[in-house]
């Protein structure tokens, strides 16, 4: 009966309620009833009753068996008593008698459900040099590759790559391939990584989020040259770019500044061959910047045509203005701004003629296509981030008219994801106040359009503009009483 309480129908009830009446029929209690009610207690755990086993064990010296040491184990893993369980693996480890191998895959399994990883990886090592390892080990191996991939375990991942992979003992799923190559990237292991994409670029299924995690792979190894060379094969087999790409480089570059100078002779070392990147250039550039403003980046940032054949984006002129101490530099910045801001064709009225456009405008697809993209364009780049610091630096360099052009883009700019332009949104700009009284300053007339558009209503664009205007009065009048 003990028996068969081991069964998926038996109970931990039917254990107590059997043992109590052994005990109420003076059934003498024996070391076979003991090990058939804990293997039975292994597949219904229940501790009180498992305890109760044991001191009944202990009272009467039974032995307590490989098997029963493994159930008790067993039974400490289905209650979530991980560590308990382990301890108790363990110590059978540790004895003279060899642990079955099914419960060594019950162990791996169970702890890599609950992540243990550094727990599965040192069993794994342990059971595949057991006594009587056997072909369904390879089957464990292969949810453990699983595991330890999407938990970027490299060690783990690394161990079975070796053990699985390179043997062609079992051929992951791409999905896997690509746990494995993210794991890779993240630890810096060229070597797994170039492997994995290999593999998956035999199975025609590479695509840019692949490159890219090749690209991680070289920056977290240090690997500058490294990337570099391979930013270029891709450029060259005709790959899509995305700056996206190159931002684990520029983190790199920002944790380990030593990789600066390294970056900037590889791209010497680079252009003797032929051209080099813009997004090698740029990112190295903009890591000189970010770290030695961005003056020390100008001599690299003004020979970008030169080494790459094309001429910097507006967001790789944005991210120098950021960092820029030097009004000089702001100037020569906010000059390259307007030039890559003209080769969009938005006009200074883009707000006014783009808000005109209802969404059941009865206007022809292709003026409405011609019209969304600029906007679009202008929020992905983050326009406004630089528009706020070269708007008033033009006015401070005497160049107004520059500064009024780049007013136009600023009053274009959507300030929301998912809205439409609003011609008021750019009265709240940081660019506003300073420029409004350099303008002012300077007497020019144009800024009172700005002005009007700003003395409306009662928010903090409108007080500011009356408050400096009323300043300017009085000191008007201070000036006029004086001179009398």
């Amino acid at each position: 009966m003990l028996s068969a309480m081991a069964h998926p129908e038996g109970s931990s009830q039917g254990v107590r309620k059997l043992l109590a009446d052994a005990r109420e029929q003076n059934v003498p209690l024996t070391a076979e009833m003991c090990y058939l009610a804990l293997e039975a207690l292994t597949v219904h755990p229940e501790h009180l009753l498992r305890e109760q086993v044991m001191k009944m064990m202990d009272d009467y010296w039974f032995e307590f068996t490989q098997s029963a040491k493994q159930n008790i184990a067993l039974a400490m893993l289905r209650e979530g008593q991980h560590e308990l369980a382990m301890d108790k693996l363990t110590e059978l480890l540790e004895g003279p008698k060899q642990v079955d191998l099914w419960v060594y895959d019950i162990f791996i399994l169970e702890f890599g459900r609950m992540g243990f990883t550094d727990e599965v990886l040192r069993l794994l090592k342990k059971r595949k040099h057991a006594k009587g390892t056997d072909a369904p080990f390879r089957n464990i191996e292969l949810i453990a590759l699983d595991i330890f991939s999407q938990s970027f375990h490299h060690e783990g991942t690394k161990f079975l790559w070796d053990e699985v992979v390179k043997t062609e003992i079992h051929n992951p799923s791409n999905g896997t391939l690509e746990n494995i190559l993210a794991t890779a990237a993240r630890h810096g292991d060229t070597q797994l990584a170039t492997q994995a994409l290999a593999i998956l670029s035999s199975r025609g299924k590479l695509s840019q989020h692949h490159h890219d995690a090749i690209i991680e792979t070289y920056a977290n190894a240090e690997d500058v040259e490294g990337a570099f060379t391979t930013l270029k094969l891709l450029q060259t087999a005709g790959w899509l770019e995305d700056e996206a790409t190159t931002r684990p480089l520029y983190r790199a570059l920002l944790k380990n500044k030593d990789l600066i100078d390294t970056a900037a002779s590889a791209i010497e070392t680079m252009h003797k061959e032929s051209l080099v990147p813009l997004d090698v250039v740029m990112v190295t550039a903009e890591a000189m910047a970010k770290t030695r403003t961005s003056e020390a980046a100008m001599p690299l940032f003004r020979n970008a045509y030169t080494l790459s054949g094309r001429s910097p984006r507006f967001s790789n002129i944005g991210r120098l203005v950021q960092h820029s101490v030097k009004t000089e530099t702001k100037y020569e910045l906010a000059k390259m701004c307007y030039v890559e801001l003209s080769k969009t064709k938005i006009p200074s009225q883009l707000a006014t003629e783009t808000q005109a456009i209802a969404p059941s405008d009865s206007a022809s697809e292709k003026t409405s296509i011609q019209a969304a993209p600029p906007t679009a364009w202008l929020e992905r780049q983050n326009v406004m981030v630089a528009l706020d610091v070269i708007i008033p630096v033009c006015a401070e360099a005497g160049d107004l008219e520059l500064a009024f052009k780049l007013i136009g883009y600023a009053k274009a700019a959507v300030p929301h994801s998912g809205r439409r332009p609003d011609s008021t949104s750019w009265r709240f700009s940081e660019w506003v106040e300073p420029f409004v009284k350099m303008a002012l300053d300077a007497e020019d007339p144009r800024v009172w359009d700005i002005v009007d558009e700003l003395d409306q209503g009662a928010d903090g664009p409108a007080l500011m503009i009356r408050k400096e205007l009323q300043k300017r009065r009085i000191q008007k009048r201070a000036g006029q009483r004086g001179a009398w």
